[in-house]
């Protein structure tokens, strides 16, 4: 009877556990189900995502960073994304990247609230990922490496951990060069404490630095071998002065959400920090690298990776400060609002889905409906060339007409501010204008095209250019 007695919470115990699992992959399934409708169903049309695959397609063709391709950013993401396209060059294929990098994002969320707060807790920071997550780019590669970070921060350190650490803190770096260069301080600071605390010395930072070394050695390996280490300098670093003195600004999701952040890192501070010393700190320091990502442009595509993270202990507050009778009805009450919310978002976009026939790197994309006109200019500008004239737009849309033309055309399919290091834009346009059998394309509403596009430039052309050609709203001139 006690053999019984005692086997019986056992057997019930892997029940649960059992239960437990496929509940687990259930959600799983249904999360990559949201992340691949999320993606795949977006109309084509955003320009941050068509830059970023334009560049990714512009390396497979055989452009490289700084030394083609001026780049104001740090290349990591642009050479993993294009690794697939070297087979196959669409957009779909960048969407399928979009898609593993969304979900992987999301998934480590998930896994990492489960683990501290338990399922519910974790399903709905997973939905709450995916419900706000924009367009991918550099920042969700970084804040991939800092979820890793965060994981492998909390394992007891051995030799082994202490170098993958150094190699993500590297990557970071090569994401996004300044919150990265933030993330790589804050994790020194949090390794020479847990060190301290553990008993370890300084020895535990030689193989820290090893992994963060080898990963740097590779990229200046790259830089040297491309010619192309005082490009980088002055595209990466130096440029930035007057890169930053335009990307300012912040939108009404931006600032709520840094607001939420800080005041859930003061309440992780004042609640947790005594409880769990060093997860606290390992917490708290790459939350503050995080939210540099919102720095200078508080906007929700650059805050929103705060309150991610916020996320974290916010879920541990609130299960340890609820009465259990509510856990179940909060937790499912904002499961089913996540649900309906992503729904509501998800649903709209089934209607009207249209292809473009015309362009076979958009295969299977669905369209806006606008594209028509890039077609048009394509085929006036072919005309031109082959009456034996260079053809040069710039327009912030320039990378969408060479996309449908199948070029690639540096530096002017990334003609913004700030992407060309310390070298002013007006110069660029001049030197275009000094040559001979130039045509020059450029929309008559440059100005209100896009904030983003050089200043100058429009004025420029039309007080030393003639106008000779038009196609709805873009004007074709010739120097002189």
């Amino acid at each position: 009877q006690e053999a019984k007695r005692r086997s019986k919470p056992i057997c019930m115990s892997v029940g649960n556990v059992k239960t437990g699992k496929r509940i687990t992959k259930a959600f799983i399934a249904f999360l990559l189900a949201v992340v691949i409708l999320k993606t795949f169903l977006f109309r084509f049309g955003n320009l941050d995502e068509i830059w970023h695959y334009n560049l990714c397609r512009g390396i497979t063709l055989g452009n490289l960073p700084y030394r083609d391709i001026s780049l104001v950013c740090v290349p990591l993401y642009y050479f993993v994304f294009a690794l697939p396209m070297f087979i196959v060059r669409k957009f779909i294929v960048y969407r399928a990247m979009e898609v593993c990098l969304i979900f992987s994002c999301a998934l480590i969320l998930f896994f990492i609230v489960k683990a501290e707060s338990g399922f519910g807790y974790a399903a709905v920071t997973a939905l709450v990922s995916c419900l706000f997550t924009d367009i991918t780019s550099y920042n969700n590669l970084l804040f991939l490496f800092v979820l890793l970070l965060y994981l492998i921060n909390k394992r007891e350190p051995t030799v082994r951990r202490n170098v993958w650490l150094g190699i993500l803190a590297a990557l970071a770096i090569w994401s996004r060069q300044t919150s990265g260069f933030i993330v790589f301080l804050a994790e020194c600071i949090y390794l020479g404490i847990d060190f301290r605390r553990r008993k370890v010395g300084i020895k535990g930072f030689i193989p820290y630095f090893g992994g963060f070394i080898g990963v740097n050695m590779v990229f200046l390996i790259y830089l040297i071998s491309t010619s192309t280490f005082f490009a980088f300098w002055d595209y990466c670093f130096f440029g930035l002065a007057g890169y930053s003195n335009v990307l300012d600004g912040f939108d009404i999701w931006g600032i709520p959400m840094v607001i939420i952040a800080v005041l859930v890192l003061a309440a992780e501070f004042i609640l947790l920090l005594k409880k769990d010393f060093l997860r606290t700190l390992n917490h708290i320091l790459l939350t503050l690298a995080v939210l540099t990502i919102a720095i200078p442009t508080a906007d929700m595509t650059h805050a929103v990776f705060a309150l991610f993270m916020a996320l974290i202990p916010l879920m541990a507050i609130i299960k340890s400060n609820i009465r259990d009778s509510l856990k179940p009805i909060l937790g499912w009450g904002a499961f089913a609002v996540l649900v309906i919310t992503i729904a509501r978002g998800l649903i709209p976009l089934f209607s009207g889905i249209t292809f473009d026939e015309q362009c076979k790197e958009l295969d299977l994309i669905p369209m806006s409906g606008v594209e028509s006109s890039f077609v048009l200019v394509r085929d006036k500008n072919r005309a031109y060339k082959e009456q034996g004239y260079d053809v040069v737009v710039f327009s912030s849309c320039s990378a969408i007409i060479s996309i449908y033309d199948g070029s690639f055309n540096p530096p002017f399919d990334l003609f913004l501010v700030g992407s060309f290091g310390t070298t002013d834009p007006v110069d660029i346009v001049r030197d275009v204008c000094s040559k001979d059998n130039m045509v020059i394309v450029i929309p008559d509403d440059y100005v209100e095209e896009n904030w983003m596009n050089p200043g100058g430039v429009y004025e420029y052309i039309v007080e030393n250019c003639t106008p000779i050609d038009r196609v709805g709203r873009f004007v074709y001139y010739i120097p002189g």
